[in-house]
């Protein structure tokens, strides 16, 4: 069956026409994922034609090709994903792409070549890379480099944004890394507790322990024994707080704080949802990459009680009236 499936979407890519009118003066440009489509932007500026897939909340793993996706990448010039087997979905349509002679893209490339891929277990890697904001800056230049090759004329355009973009995330870095590891938080309370394993990166780049109750991929629910054994390790170790993702069911994080509650702890759910495999809409504040580690650092540290320091005036942003930065 999943062959047919496989064959039949072949044959729609093959034979659907390439687009007679791909504009001359910017490049056609798809996304998958709302990280991913940010990214575009922020290189792209007003230089690309950009369609964004996915919208705010949605799970990559789990998210399925439309025929308009089908369409709109087959149209394009370039398709950028994130990589690393985090669209699990759309690996036929990015073969068929292929043979359309459509660039396809993968964010983490560059991340891969540098060695900086975790792995969940060996020979899977995890592909939340992005949770490293130095991850992110070679994405950036990545996608630059990419870019220019396909609209030479334009590079220093891309380039120069992808400058700009990395000294931003290198004071976002520096920030969250003074407040997340500052001295007044000890080290053996640095623990974060999430409804899957997205935050692998995040831990490994601010010296917080990481543990999920799904592991990296949400297509499979959780289990009991699962549940049980986060529910043993937060009364054991007397974890506070512990996380839902706005992207994953909060059932699982609850059944977690319930049953280390029957067993005497005294934990809570965090203030806020974090912001995993996907990004706030457009609109809202954690709808752009530096809005959504930021919105995720402040979220971690006001629920666990600790100070928020300013923000970096390089980041250029403006936190929410209920985000209680000093």
């Amino acid at each position: 069956m999943r062959q047919l499936a496989r064959c039949a979407l072949l044959i729609v890519l093959l034979l659907t026409p390439l687009s007679g009118s791909r504009a001359a003066d910017r490049l056609r440009v798809v996304a998958t994922t709302t990280q991913a489509a940010d990214l575009a932007r922020v290189i792209g500026g007003e230089r690309l034609l950009l369609t964004a897939l996915m919208g705010g909340g949605v799970d990559p793993h789990l998210y399925k090709p439309t025929e308009s996706d089908i369409a709109a990448m087959n149209a394009a010039q370039l398709v950028i994903y994130n990589g690393l087997n985090l669209e699990g979905q759309f690996e036929t349509v990015f073969e068929a792409l292929g043979q359309r002679m459509v660039r396809v893209y993968a964010l983490s490339a560059p991340v891969v070549r540098a060695g900086f891929v975790l792995e969940e277990e060996v020979g899977v890697p995890d592909p939340h890379f992005w949770f490293d904001p130095r991850n992110w800056a070679l994405a950036a230049e990545g996608l630059a480099e990419v870019l220019s090759d396909l609209d030479p004329t334009h590079a220093d355009f891309y380039r120069a944004n992808a400058a700009a973009y990395v000294a931003q995330l290198e004071a976002l870095y520096e920030w969250a890394l003074a407040a997340l590891t500052d001295a007044a938080i000890p080290e053996a309370k640095r623990v974060l507790i999430t409804s899957h394993d997205a935050f692998q990166y995040f831990g490994d780049a601010f010296s917080w322990q990481v543990r999920g109750i799904q592991g990296i991929s949400t297509a499979a629910e959780a289990s009991l024994s699962d549940i049980q054994a986060i529910a043993e390790l937060v009364a054991r170790e007397g974890i506070e707080v512990i996380f839902v993702e706005s992207s994953v069911s909060p059932a699982t994080i609850q059944a977690v704080a319930a049953a280390a509650q029957a067993r005497g702890a005294s934990v809570r759910v965090g203030r806020r949802e974090l912001f995993a495999d996907a990004m706030a809409a457009p609109d809202a504040f954690g709808g752009t990459y530096l809005e959504m580690i930021v919105h995720n650092v402040v979220t971690i540290l006001e629920s666990f009680g600790y100070a928020v320091p300013p923000l970096p005036e390089a980041l250029a942003l403006q936190l929410p009236e209920d985000f209680n930065a000093q």
